[in-house]
């Protein structure tokens, strides 16, 4: 039975990674390390975490704030599993997560599995899109299959995915500490350039915690600093997609549906300037100039006609006002 680390960062989690820990402790495979590394909390992250390294059921390290990247890097170089799987301190999962996730990599002798997981929205749950056929695929079809919709947490994200540690570390693949958004999708996409088959499983195995109530507020909140440092973080990841999509041999072909990446960023910033950002004219008008100045937006609407994006921007409007409507509902049946 090979061993499985699952790493798992913190910071002021005090209120959720207790749930967390117990979910991973009560797993059906038993070759497994739990690895929670503290990133500097000042809670009582520290005293929940020590209460089950005493006990011998996890192992805990703490740092200086540094943030997530640098955490789970700490993580992975204390890692002796086979397998390392990672696992946000919010979130909890199934007790079968390790189990069906292992057997799924080792069928076929694949190089990663990747499964659904259900959103918690004020204690019920909801399952995500389907992106996927479930199966056995190759590299590249995993590639291909994230043009669906490549900002998606499903694809972005790391901890609906296990990783071999060989491969990790024979190919020195790091989360990136100069990215603050999109970093997971970075490592993911840096390591299937080294994969060549993953396993796509249709069980829902992760409550991801998504407690929402503020998220428009936050978008109502941010200032331009927030979206110029968004934008930069967006350019790193594009560059990285491009750069992944080339070695494969995937670019030429799909240079339209990569493209849209671009496309649909600055849809959703148009579409925030008109409906919540709650800036001065000037502001707008800046902002959006510093958009259009972009050089991958350009080169994304030099491929794209004016009836496309006004497409797309007309089904991302009716999409926008859908959500917002349900999380009104919802909000005010829970209230």
């Amino acid at each position: 039975m090979n061993q499985v680390s699952v790493i798992v960062p913190a910071y002021n989690s005090g209120r959720t990674i207790e749930r967390c820990i117990k979910s991973l402790i009560g797993q059906t495979y038993d070759a497994k390390e739990i690895i929670i590394v503290d990133d500097g909390s000042t809670d009582n992250t520290p005293n929940i975490c020590q209460k089950y390294e005493q006990k011998g059921e996890l192992k805990y390290y703490k740092a200086a704030h540094g943030g997530v990247s640098k955490v789970r890097n700490l993580g992975l170089s204390k890692a002796n599993g086979q397998y390392v799987m990672f696992v946000d301190a919010d979130d909890y999962v199934r007790d079968t997560f390790l189990e069906k996730m292992v057997e799924a990599l080792e069928i076929g002798d694949c190089d990663m599995c990747i499964c659904k997981y259900l959103r918690v929205v004020y204690n019920d749950h909801y399952p995500i899109k389907n992106l996927q056929k479930s199966g056995i695929i190759d590299r590249n079809k995993y590639l291909i299959d994230t043009l669906n919709d490549p900002g998606h947490h499903y694809f972005g994200v790391i901890w609906n995915k296990i990783f071999k540690t060989d491969i990790i570390r024979k190919n020195n693949i790091r989360f990136r500490s100069d990215i603050t958004l999109g970093e997971d999708f970075v490592f993911s996409l840096e390591y299937l350039l080294h994969a060549k088959k993953i396993n796509v499983i249709d069980d829902k195995l992760i409550y991801y915690c998504y407690q929402d109530s503020n998220t428009l507020s936050r978008i109502k909140e941010k200032k331009i600093t927030d979206c110029e440092n968004e934008m930069t973080n967006r350019n790193h990841i594009y560059e990285t997609y491009v750069n992944v999509m080339n070695k494969a041999g995937l670019y030429s072909k799909y240079e339209k549906l990569i493209n849209r990446y671009w496309i649909v960023f600055y849809l959703r910033q148009k579409y925030d300037l008109i409906s919540n950002y709650k800036w001065s004219i000037e502001e707008k008008k800046l902002w959006m100039q510093e958009i259009l100045d972009n050089g991958n937006l350009k080169a994304a609407l030099r491929i794209y006609k004016k009836p496309e994006i006004t497409a797309q921007y007309m089904y991302y409007i009716v999409t926008q006002t859908t959500k917002n409507m349900l999380k009104a509902v919802i909000k005010k049946v829970k209230s």
